[in-house]
């Protein structure tokens, strides 16, 4: 299925909090951003679960989506991104990074001084573009060293982590919080 997405350099790109009836369209998007059906299935199902999903739109067509929550534990609020993902045609355009952005912004006025995400380990892409918007690659023994054991349990059954994913984190610098 081909897309007509406007190939301007400068792209209209809005960030806007998910509606019910763009399910479809994000099904569609899924489909063409995923190459496993679990992926394809669960950003679907994410979509409407997740306690904060935003999309990008170029000219009213949904092109990415990012689906995220502030996570409370016993001592602290922590960002975790649940899915991002943004149509192939637009991969390299920056509309993942202002998700990201967007996502971020709001998880600091929830409190969150750190964000997490988990993606595989074959998943190079995701890796680079996480690496790139200053998330760290850590291991589950630093992660214990930053929360805790019962922390980093809790927080890495809520990411619904895999033996052999990734571990990222982003750690909100005071000036950050201070302007958000």
């Amino acid at each position: 299925m081909r897309n007509n997405f406007p190939s301007e350099a400068k792209l209209d790109i809005v960030v806007r909090k998910f509606r019910k009836e763009d399910i479809n369209k994000i099904r569609r998007l899924a489909e063409a951003s995923f190459s496993t059906e679990s992926d394809r299935y669960w950003s679907v199902v994410d979509a409407l679960r997740a306690p904060k999903t935003l999309v990008a739109e170029i000219k009213n067509q949904i092109v990415g989506v990012i689906e995220f929550e502030a996570y409370r534990l016993p001592r602290s609020i922590e960002g975790h991104i649940w899915y991002i993902f943004v149509h192939p045609e637009h991969h390299g355009r920056g509309i993942g990074t202002k998700l990201l952005r967007s996502a971020e912004i709001i998880m600091i006025s929830e409190g969150a001084w750190r964000f997490w995400a988990l993606t595989g380990a074959d998943n190079i892409k995701t890796q680079q573009f996480f690496e790139k918007n200053g998330y760290k690659r850590i291991t589950v023994d630093e992660m214990k060293s930053l929360l805790g054991s019962r922390n980093t349990k809790r927080l890495l059954r809520r990411m619904v982590y895999w033996e052999g994913d990734i571990i990222y984190v982003k750690s909100v610098n005071k000036k950050e919080k201070m302007t958000s």
